[in-house]
């Protein structure tokens, strides 16, 4: 029985990988947006048939959502307390010198990529402030308000640095904004 188990769970991770590798590609094709990206041209591109992917993902999201855990598994893998003490220059590490870079330079203008991902990572720096909470760090606020503050303004930041890419903000002035605009006296000056 266990021998079935694990040819069951190698044909799984095979298919994830073939499925992950060609949204790879097409997201990283110049000219392809993710929002014209069809659940055919990723089978093809696999060569996985359209009725295994939907035994596997419910949509291409769900697939997105999935590739981009995998490329960014050293990242989540980081201490989270380094992750939340320099956002930016923590999100800079996964985003820089690698195919999310050339992911997020060929999908700039995909507005459905770009909510998703910045969605997506507004969502990790949520769990990370869940997870100080059980870890036992006392807020003085509920800690959902908190975790929602401080992911809108790390998805506005990153929203804001994806459309300027072109003007080379280093990742240190980013998280300069970043406190910036968390410091609360902000409005008094």
């Amino acid at each position: 029985m266990k021998m079935i188990d694990k040819k069951v769970d190698l044909r799984v991770i095979r298919t994830h990988k073939l499925l992950t590798m060609a949204l790879l590609d097409l997201l990283c094709e110049k000219g392809q947006l993710f929002s014209n990206i069809t659940i055919n041209e990723i089978c093809d591109k696999a060569m996985v048939h359209r009725t295994t992917f939907y035994k596997h993902f419910k949509d291409k999201f769900a697939l997105l959502s999935s590739t981009l855990t995998w490329v960014l598994q050293d990242y989540l893998h980081m201490n989270v307390e380094d992750r939340l003490q320099q956002p930016l220059q923590s999100i800079s590490k996964m985003l820089f010198g690698n195919v999310l870079e050339t992911i997020v330079q060929n999908q700039q203008n995909d507005e459905g990529f770009n909510n998703f991902f910045i969605h997506y990572i507004g969502e990790i720096f949520r769990q990370d402030f869940l997870e100080l909470k059980r870890r036992g760090k006392q807020f003085s606020l509920p800690i959902e308000l908190v975790a929602e503050f401080h992911s809108g303004v790390i998805r506005l930041l990153v929203t804001w640095w994806i459309q300027h890419f072109e003007e080379n903000v280093t990742a240190e002035q980013m998280d300069e904004y970043y406190y910036l605009l968390v410091n609360e006296n902000i409005m008094l000056k």
